[in-house]
């Protein structure tokens, strides 16, 4: 049933968006899928003939828009680009302008799209990537791609960079943060026997174009591991965090942190212990969520003052990450967007944030 399914005693009333069935989920949520202007969110629904599907849903009338098919996405200056096909077999690059629903194929050359994930500076100038060099030796590099040329440089190789959730500030173009699983370990097939040891994970931030390496104050020595999930706070350059107090990175949580280089991880909103974590760019507020107590929040690292929001009511099934909610906030604060699969089914819901539990927390 597409519309509302709960209203609580809070105010908030969560609405299931989707119920046709089909698999899909809701993208992981570093940041909002949505417009600057909030008037709707992209999700992914595998069609029948087996491609995944971006879906651009509008907030409130849950009015949905195809925009196609691809092999990975991102969101960069308040919009949406996805890689696909073209018609000749060649990787190609879609803008997408999430307001008016108007796409456009850009001019990139198909070399600056092979292989890799889509992780695009703001400017369009480049896009990052991780990827295994060498398995025997084990050795991972990140890629930087110049865009306009289709230039391609390893500016990085370590050999725990198996996880990297590279993200690019939303401040500055010129910094990407990088996931650092120390102590991973696979086989010389390429197996994952271990994917992080007891050095723990870490982050750190690396310049663009150039490649320095610029390290920051979460996981051993300085706090417990970081638990994988990680975001800019909007365009502020510091990054938010959790760390994990468990060795269990499928249902681990812990304290939320806030970091920049060269100075100790700050607690946000002690005591809460929290799993996957975002911003809207403005970073007054962000959305986490857990298991065990299930429960989405928001909060505000500046006052340090949280509120739940809603349960999520999901299973968060190991091995079937579309199973956590991964909820986000809209860019005004007014929806949290969220996987569940309460009804047996992975949907995609959203609550409704009042007004005035968002300016009681800033």
């Amino acid at each position: 049933m597409i519309g509302p399914v709960e209203t609580l005693a809070n105010g908030v009333t969560v609405h299931q968006v989707t119920d046709d069935g089909a698999p899909k989920c809701n993208i992981y949520c570093e940041f909002p899928w949505c417009p600057p202007d909030s008037s709707g969110f992209v999700y992914v629904s595998r069609t029948p003939g087996g491609k995944w599907e971006y879906v651009l849903c509008r907030f409130g009338t849950w009015e949905k828009q195809p925009l196609g098919a691809g092999s990975a996405c991102t969101m960069a200056g308040g919009r949406f680009y996805f890689r696909r096909d073209s018609a000749a077999g060649e990787p190609e690059l879609v803008r997408a302008d999430l307001s008016s629903g108007r796409m456009e194929t850009l001019d990139v050359p198909p070399q600056a799209l092979a292989e890799g994930g889509l992780c695009l500076s703001a400017d369009e100038r480049y896009r990052v990537y991780s990827r295994a060099l060498s398995f025997s030796p084990q050795r991972f590099g990140i890629t930087v791609v110049d865009m306009r040329t289709g230039q391609r440089e390893v500016v990085l190789e370590d050999p725990y960079l198996c996880n990297t959730h590279l993200q690019f500030d939303r401040g500055r173009a010129c910094r990407v943060l990088v996931q650092h699983n120390r102590g991973c370990r696979f086989s010389s097939a390429g197996k994952c026997e271990l994917l992080c040891g007891s050095e723990g994970c870490t982050l750190f931030i690396l310049e663009i174009p150039g490649g320095r390496v610029v390290p920051l104050q979460v996981g051993p020595p300085h706090t417990v591991t970081c638990s994988g999930h990680e975001t800019w706070l909007g365009r502020s350059g510091e990054v938010l965090l959790t760390l994990n107090l468990t060795a269990d990175y499928d249902l681990g949580k812990g304290p939320i942190m806030a970091v920049q280089p060269g100075q100790p991880a700050r607690p946000v909103c002690p005591p809460r212990e929290m799993n996957h974590i975002g911003t809207p760019d403005c970073g007054r507020l962000f959305c986490a969520d857990a298991f065990r107590p299930d429960e989405i929040i928001i909060g505000s690292p500046a006052t340090g003052r949280a509120a739940v929001v809603c349960p999520a009511r999901a299973s968060y099934k190991r091995g079937t990450p579309d199973s956590h909610p991964h909820a986000y906030l809209s860019p005004d604060l007014r929806w949290v967007v969220f996987n569940s699969d309460r009804t047996g089914a992975i949907e995609i819901y959203a609550a409704s944030v009042p007004a005035a539990m968002a300016a009681g927390l800033m």
